[in-house]
Parts: structure tokens; sequence; C-alpha cells
């Protein structure tokens, strides 16, 4: 629609600049202003329209939450930022790395660090880590 209009637009003009009558000029001048709104127009239009697919988009199921990140189904196996998905914005996550105060990911977006699981503790247990259970453990 929009290619329509403007290649309708560029006719008009045309035609105008070869008469030599200044009614008729005139006239067409009218209606290539004219086209040239609706241009303006539909261009807008597709943009709503656009920005209304994508927030339809992240209301849909081609997107689940598994703690901490969001993933798109069409590709399981990449991490989205979560911070970023709230702004509506798709955006990966780099590898996870081990800091040794737990296992985070960076956003390759926004640069935010998020925390994907933290460090296992040892839990020596009621013995104290040391077996058998009695507490005699010298002897």
């Amino acid at each position: 629609m929009f290619n329509t209009i403007a290649t309708a637009g560029k006719t008009i003009y045309d035609i105008a600049q070869g008469t030599s009558k200044l009614e008729t000029k005139q006239q067409l001048m009218e209606v290539y202003d004219i086209l040239m709104n609706l241009k303006r127009e539909a261009s807008e239009l597709e943009d709503q329209n656009h920005d209304l697919k994508e927030k339809l988009r992240f209301k849909s199921d081609d997107f689940e939450f598994k703690n901490p990140f969001w993933f798109d189904k069409g590709h399981p196996d990449r991490a989205l930022c979560p911070k970023c998905f709230s702004k509506q914005i798709v955006a990966p996550v780099a590898a996870p790395y081990d800091n040794g105060h737990g296992v985070w990911r960076r956003c390759l977006s926004c640069d935010t660090t998020i925390e994907e699981s933290r460090p296992r503790r040892y839990d020596p247990g009621p013995d104290g880590g040391f077996g058998g259970g009695s507490g005699n453990w010298m002897r």
C-alpha cells in the first residue's frame, strides 16, 4: 500500500509538471498533497502494527519462564535476560561462568549480571563430617 501511494504520487507530480494549465496543475498538486498525507499515515499505521505484533508476541505462548530466565520456545537452549524481557526486548545472555560465589550469566544487550545458581554449601551433618556419628572418633 505504501509503495502504491508513493508511485501514484510521483505520477501525479510528473503530470502536474508537464501541464501548462494553471487550474489543472493546482488540482493535481492538491491530489498530490493528499496522497503524501496518506503515505505518511500508512507509514505510521505500519509502525503501530509492528509494535502491536511485538506486544502480542510477548503475551503469547512463544516464551516460557524457568527461574531466573525466560526462554524462547523456538530456541530452548538460549536463555534470555529477565530485565530486558520485562521491557519487551529479546536479549540473550552469555554462557554461564562460575566465580566461586555462584554461577552467573551476563546479558549481551544491557550488560546486567544474573545469578543462575548459588554454590552448594558443605553440610557436615550431625557427626561433624567425621562419620560414625558416635562422637568417639578418637578411639
